[in-house]
């Protein structure tokens, strides 16, 4: 019964060529059930059952079936003529789901940082805690530029002692 265009025929799950005997037994079925007043606490009912009476009115009259008869054939020639446009027209591959890789990046980034951070902090405990070699002392040097007198670069650097 159900089809790719939903039609009055599935909101009241009769085939489509179901006499009118049927689309009677099956609306009275479909009311009894969905009725407001026989289900209170159901807040979807009231909505259900007008579109009930809607499809009921519409099957129950020959002419009407016949004219939603056709609007289902036009609908779903112009569906069936849209699905031929794209299997000829190549489109691209949906994107992956960016708002799923977007809640879960930040905490890759934090991880790298504090790696980073750990690392560097190890490295300068580790250089700090070896010993100066006997003999080695720290000099400094320092480039100046002729014109201007600025500092332009300083650096450290051991040097061990010639005996």
């Amino acid at each position: 019964m159900q089809a790719s265009v939903p039609s009055y025929y599935d909101i009241l799950q009769v085939a489509r060529d179901a006499p009118a005997d049927d689309v009677r037994a099956a609306y009275r079925r479909l009311a009894q059930r969905y009725h407001p007043d026989k289900s209170p606490d159901n807040s979807h009912a009231p909505r259900v059952m007008a579109n009930l009476n809607k499809a009921y009115e519409v099957l129950s009259d020959p002419a009407q079936r016949e004219e939603h008869d056709q609007w289902i054939a036009r609908h779903a020639a112009r569906k069936s003529a849209r699905t031929g446009l794209k299997t000829r027209m190549s489109r691209p591959a949906p994107l992956p789901d960016l708002q799923q890789r977007a809640t879960r990046w930040p905490w890759y980034l934090l991880f790298a940082t504090i790696s980073c951070a750990v690392a560097a902090v190890g490295t300068v405990a580790f250089k700090s805690a070896l010993p100066v070699p006997q003999g080695a002392t720290l000099v400094s040097q320092d480039t100046q530029s002729s014109s201007t007198g600025l500092v332009l670069k300083r650096t450290l650097s051991l040097q061990a002692s010639s005996r």
